[in-house]
């Protein structure tokens, strides 16, 4: 016959090991999110993409992006400036930067302002996407642009 008494303290370990994890995931996902730290200091501009859901042929547009994405740089400094540099070191934008609900928004001094998802950081890996769109010749231009960035 089993001991009747244990059976009780089993399901309580039980019990406290489940309420442990949940814990230790809940504090994991309130406070794991992103922080100014990590994404300070400059970013080297690796590679480009724009998926375009709406519009005409844009190839042009797109390798123009690319030309300023790609070893450009993106400084974001700790008073919560940042400039970015085209890929040949000419100054293409600048403003403030802060974290909102994980995502990186940008004000830039032309009085726009840009929220781009963090998609993936490490120590030495920075992918971010953002939606764009604007009028042009050809009518509404729309799509998803992933800027990935190294340190």
């Amino acid at each position: 016959m089993k001991n009747l008494e244990t059976r009780p303290l089993k399901k309580w370990g039980f019990l406290m090991s489940r309420l442990f994890l949940v814990s230790l995931i809940s504090l994991y996902s309130c406070s794991g999110g992103i922080s100014e730290e990590q994404l300070r200091g400059t970013w080297i501009g690796t590679d480009f993409n724009f998926e375009q859901k709406e519009g005409g042929e844009m190839a042009a547009m797109i390798e123009g992006g690319r030309l300023l994405h790609e070893d450009g740089k993106l400084e974001l400094n700790d008073d919560g400036t940042f400039k970015i540099y085209a890929g040949k070191g000419d100054l293409n934008g600048l403003g403030t930067w802060s974290i909102d609900s994980g995502d990186m928004l940008m004000m830039y001094d032309v009085g726009e302002e840009t929220r781009y998802e963090i998609v993936s950081l490490t120590s030495d890996q920075l992918i971010t996407k953002h939606e764009v769109s604007f009028e042009s010749p050809l009518g509404t231009i729309a799509g998803t642009i992933t800027l990935t960035y190294k340190r």
